[in-house]
């Protein structure tokens, strides 16, 4: 897919995040429809813009959820730098290994916003909850890159 078409993914993925958002706030497992946008969209970038990224998206996120704003947009940040740094050190272009980013970033960042956000250190919330969420939101943009893929053919 090209640069464009993960962008807009990436685009599509936060809207549908912000959109539906309300819907399933209150469920444990739900797909993290921004955590797949801004890992998207980090694998685009340098690591310090995708940091910068990540605060921007941890603001929007912080604001919508009502909770910690400091600490969502550091969580983010460090997010965005870490998988734009990681997809440097790894030659990772390809469309098979962007699955694993977006899995084990999703996960990381569950369990991140679990421990330090609402304080539940629980094994249920780091092994079940984030874990599906990030199964959840892998298999999301997994779709929602299939179907631009092959729109734009």
């Amino acid at each position: 897919m090209s640069p464009a078409g993960k962008w807009f993914v990436a685009a599509l993925l936060l809207l549908l995040h912000f959109a539906l958002h309300p819907l399933w706030s209150r469920w444990p497992v739900v797909p993290d429809l921004v955590a797949g946008g801004l890992i998207l969209g980090s694998l685009q970038l340098r690591w310090g813009r995708a940091a910068g990224f990540g605060c921007v998206i941890g603001l929007m996120e912080a604001s919508i959820s009502l909770g910690p704003m400091g600490l969502t947009m550091l969580l983010f940040s460090l997010t965005g730098a870490l998988v734009g740094w990681v997809r440097h050190l790894i030659y990772s272009d390809s469309d098979r290994v962007t699955p694993v980013f977006v899995f084990v970033g999703t996960w990381l960042l569950r369990s991140a916003v679990a421990i330090i956000v609402v304080g539940d250190w629980s094994a249920g919330a780091l092994l079940v909850d984030s874990v599906g969420s990030a199964a959840l939101t892998t298999a999301g943009c997994w779709v929602a890159e299939r179907l631009v893929s092959a729109a734009t053919r």
